[in-house]
């Protein structure tokens, strides 16, 4: 089932600037009439066209009874000059207009697909699909409805197509293909009346643990120290690992905890994970992080925690 959104200037035939506005809004029939990017075979560059891959998600969660819809599509331009998260084709806009949709090549689309069999008061339930010129990445998870965050509490629910920091893999031999991919996104919904009832109660032990003012600031210093030693060149020190927020990420993390703990004198540890998850959003950070910076917390929260 796909949602009725349109782009921001609700122009179905055209997208904004994205110059101008680095990530739209778009609909899944709209991503499907933009330019198909083919290799020299003429088949799609990344095996599967971003289009065919989301609707096979959604066929795959529709064979299995459930009712799965596009909750949010957003397609996003970066800053690679040499491979542009968004191209757009002279020769297609002088036949279609200018800044026609059929004119665009779209390389960074990130998609939530929402299943609302499991959905109680506050949550949802979500598959993400992050397409782009890295590679594809999957994910299942929990979702708070209100703020539309993604949750990604059980780190066995992500996997990429290609070798990341963030995947647990090391080489090229230990890359997924399309169709490992979409059989890992199967092995999910197999067990997704599990996977959800893990993630609801792992949600209450987070909210049952209180986390005293002291503890918030060693917190932050940490993921700041864990910041700084991916990022540094400084090779006695130097991670190879994925952070949990970027450096503006802390700062606004931060402000966002000393706010909760002024306005109601008591913070948990799921307020620590919903205000870095207020983060991961394709709208305000790369979208190939996003899924990874989210695991990344997870696990940091839980060696903290151990919850």
């Amino acid at each position: 089932m796909e949602t009725t959104m349109t782009n921001a200037n609700g122009n179905d035939t055209q997208f904004l600037d994205f110059e101008q506005a680095r990530v739209q809004v778009l609909t899944l029939d709209q991503l499907q009439r933009t330019h198909k990017e083919d290799d020299i075979y003429g088949k799609p560059l990344k095996g599967i066209y971003h289009y065919e891959l989301i609707n096979q998600v959604i066929g795959m969660c529709n064979e299995f009874g459930y009712n799965a819809e596009v909750y949010d599509l957003f397609a996003a331009q970066n800053k690679d000059r040499n491979l542009p998260g968004v191209v757009r084709l002279p020769q297609v806009e002088a036949i279609k207009g200018q800044r026609a949709i059929e004119a665009h090549i779209l390389r960074r689309v990130f998609a939530n697909i929402r299943l609302t069999d499991f959905d109680d008061d506050a949550n949802t339930t979500n598959l993400a699909v992050s397409f782009h010129q890295k590679g594809i990445q999957v994910g299942f998870g929990s979702m708070v409805k209100i703020c539309h965050n993604q949750m990604m509490l059980n780190a066995d629910c992500y996997a990429s197509t290609y070798s990341d920091k963030g995947s647990g893999r090391r080489s090229k031999d230990d890359e997924i293909t399309v169709t490992g991919l979409l059989d890992i996104v199967r092995s999910w919904l197999v067990d997704a009346r599990h996977l959800v009832v893990q993630d609801r109660e792992t949600m209450e032990r987070m909210k049952n643990i209180d986390v005293p003012a002291e503890q918030i600031f060693t917190i932050i210093g940490m993921l700041t120290a864990i910041r700084v030693k991916c990022d540094t060149h400084k090779k006695e020190i130097k991670t190879n690992t994925v952070y949990p927020l970027n450096q503006a990420q802390i700062t606004t993390f931060t402000e966002d905890l000393i706010v909760r703990h002024h306005n109601h004198n008591n913070v948990t540890v799921w307020d620590l994970y919903d205000a870095a998850t207020n983060l991961y959003k394709a709208t305000s950070m790369d979208i190939p992080a996003m899924l990874p910076q989210n695991r990344a917390m997870v696990s940091f929260l839980k060696e903290q925690f151990h919850f």
